[in-house]
């Protein structure tokens, strides 16, 4: 007889390998160990992950930038200070950056596609088609012009990211104005949507 489904027992199971796993703490049940209080602050710990992904994947990007460009390390690290000093969720561009070498806007997407699949979710779809109609024609709270720029659109390099990202790209309605990035090119074009993988 199949056991019935226990929605506490397979949390309870997740939470505590997730502890053992990842920190290689001793297996324990984690779970009747936090209190309201605990679930809380793990609750609002955990809600800053996509701003640490996004951070992260930033970061991945600006050194992808600063090898492509050939960019100097003084360059690559005012960008990268630049993005640090910069609040999660400002308006604007994830990433704007100007000087006298290089001007870049991009967007950086940490979607995994639903359900361990290949396809985005429709609201996913809906986003980062949003973005990439940005980077083309600007936004709204945004001061810069965007036919002055570089513009990038950036992914984790996963393969079921890179799957997914295909689908949409062939799909939308802005495809002709999009390009993946090639490893033996330079992009070189303003009036297109670069598409990126970086791994971290």
């Amino acid at each position: 007889m199949k056991d019935k489904y226990n929605k506490e027992s397979v949390l309870t199971d997740r939470l505590n390998c997730f502890f053992e796993e990842e920190f290689g703490l001793p297996a324990s049940n984690y779970y009747s160990s936090l209190s309201v209080d605990g679930f809380l602050n793990l609750k609002s710990i955990l809600s800053d992950i996509n701003n640490i992904f996004t951070m992260k994947v930033s970061i991945a990007f600006i050194h992808w930038l600063s090898d492509v460009y050939s960019l100097n390390k003084t360059v690559t690290s005012k960008f990268v200070s630049e993005l640090l000093e910069t609040k999660p969720n400002t308006n604007g561009f994830d990433i704007e950056t100007s000087n006298q070498q290089l001007n870049v806007i991009a967007e950086v997407k940490c979607n995994i596609p639903i359900n361990g699949g290949s396809v985005y979710g429709s609201a996913q779809k809906h986003g980062i088609a949003k973005d990439i109609n940005s980077l083309i024609n600007g936004k709204n709270k945004s001061k810069i012009n965007t036919q002055n720029y570089f513009k990038f659109m950036v992914f984790l390099d996963k393969p079921e990211i890179r799957a997914a990202t295909s689908h949409l790209v062939n799909n939308s309605k802005n495809k002709d104005n999009i390009t993946f990035f090639e490893n033996d090119s330079m992009p070189l074009d303003k009036h297109r949507v670069y598409i990126v993988f970086v791994s971290f």
